[in-house]
């Protein structure tokens, strides 16, 4: 009875202290979401810049990516379009540049529960060129060819997932270019 009450009363301070600490981590958040969040739009328009520079960034709505349209002079340069898909140990998220139907440029965001050595040289520009000048969704396969992404060695599902997410980008521009009635949507 003595062993069985002192098991009891171990279980019972080891699930006080975990709400305690899950209490203190989801205040701290809370107290601080304004924070951090402004920290996040920093770090995504920071992104935007080095990927499409423009004089502003416009959200586009849209229901299967974050979409800003890159503005300079009162013309539309082309969108950043924000996707993610599944790789090998979570979602990686990517952005793409896509102007005039043509992938400019693609910049992993966060890939950082992927295997480090492995699946997180997605984030690499050796790995992303590969991206750009595509005009159509992009393909995964074990050699580059025409249209087609090669694989990372050893990293097949974060390569995957990375493509995945252009994919979705592309898909998602077609959308809004269809919405402009036309393959390229420029102005407003």
């Amino acid at each position: 009875m003595k062993h069985t009450r002192s098991i009891l009363t171990a279980a019972l301070c080891l699930v006080t202290i975990c709400l305690v600490v899950t209490l203190a981590v989801a205040g701290t958040r809370y107290a601080f979401q304004d924070e951090i969040s402004a920290q996040e739009w920093q770090a995504k328009e920071t992104a935007m810049k080095e990927l499409l520079p423009a004089t502003s960034y416009e959200a586009v709505k849209s229901k299967t990516g974050e979409v800003y349209a890159a503005v300079s002079d009162e013309k539309t340069q082309g969108y950043l379009i924000t996707t993610s898909a599944y790789g090998y140990g979570s979602d990686v998220i990517v952005m793409t540049a896509i102007q005039e139907g043509v992938i400019k440029e693609v910049r992993v965001l966060d890939a950082s529960e992927e295997t480090p050595g492995l699946g997180q040289n997605v984030t690499k520009e050796s790995f992303t060129s590969q991206f750009q000048g595509l005009k159509q969704a992009p393909t995964l396969s074990k050699s580059s060819e025409n249209g087609t992404i090669e694989a990372l060695t050893g990293a097949t599902r974060s390569s995957n997932a990375v493509a995945g997410a252009v994919a979705t980008a592309f898909t998602t521009y077609q959308e809004i270019a269809s919405k402009k009635g036309g393959t390229s949507p420029h102005g407003k």
